[in-house]
């Protein structure tokens, strides 16, 4: 039988990404992304309703998200949605769903134009395949 554990987002990123390296040398980077759904009641008026997202990447896309993901810009994700369980500083226990961005198949393209140096907008930068073999990867 087959599984298929893929999530596609496309949003606004809701923070500067935070980087981090790993025990193993690795790196990974984080960010929030909000994605959000507009419609029109049935009394005529405009609604809107934002679900964040937490992203975390492993692998080479960290390099271009850390150059690249800046609060408000505009990316596309493509992972797989795992959840985890932690403790907090509290002491209370908490789950939280993160889309991963770590396997070759996964990519996340920032679509907000990055100026140059002549002050022309080239087009989004995509980084795709975070290398299933990078630490944290899985």
């Amino acid at each position: 039988m087959l599984h298929v554990n893929r999530a596609t987002l496309l949003g606004h990123a809701g923070r500067d990404p935070e980087i981090r390296t790993l025990p193993g040398g690795g790196r990974t980077a984080w960010f929030s992304l909000a994605t959000t759904e507009r419609w029109t009641r049935k009394d005529g008026e405009a609604a809107e309703a934002t679900e964040w997202h937490r992203v975390v990447v492993y692998g080479g896309a960290v390099k271009a998200v850390e150059a690249r993901v800046r609060t408000g810009a505009l990316v596309m994700v493509e992972g797989r949605i795992a959840g985890r369980e932690f403790t907090d500083g509290a002491g209370v226990d908490r789950r939280i769903t993160e889309i991963v961005v770590g396997r070759p198949q996964d990519m996340v393209n920032v679509l907000t134009p990055k100026p140059n140096e002549t002050g022309s907008a080239p087009a989004g930068a995509s980084v795709a395949g975070a290398g299933a073999g990078d630490a944290g990867a899985g």
